[in-house]
């Protein structure tokens, strides 16, 4: 878990989608997420990825419930690209958060011998 940018994040998996433009819409996976955006992969190689600067809506599942929200999309990688979430509302943001807590606890309880 880090604490760079000011909101707690950790390493996830989730199927993540993210629409842009006229008729763009890809699936990638996220490899952390926090409150405040998401790092993502491309799920199939070779997919096409939106350019920094480009301002679209994503989604993503956490316990049964889709988060859906716009996202900026702020930084390049190797093999995928970093978004901010923007118009976050502060139901979906708590959810972020609760759901980042009760993972870090399942990974501390999983360490602690019963």
């Amino acid at each position: 878990m880090s604490n760079r940018r000011g909101a707690v994040r950790i390493r996830a998996s989730l199927r993540f989608t993210f629409a842009w433009g006229e008729d763009c819409f890809e699936l990638y996976r996220t490899l952390d997420v926090s409150a405040g955006g998401a790092r993502v992969v491309h799920h199939v190689v070779g997919s096409p990825r939106p350019p920094v600067g480009t301002e679209g809506e994503c989604a993503f599942v956490l316990d049964g419930f889709e988060v859906r929200t716009k996202a900026l999309v702020v930084r390049d990688l190797r093999d995928g690209y970093a978004v901010r979430f923007r118009a976050l509302s502060q139901a979906n943001e708590r959810r972020i958060v609760a759901w980042i807590f009760r993972q870090e606890a399942l990974v501390l309880i999983r360490r602690i011998p019963a």
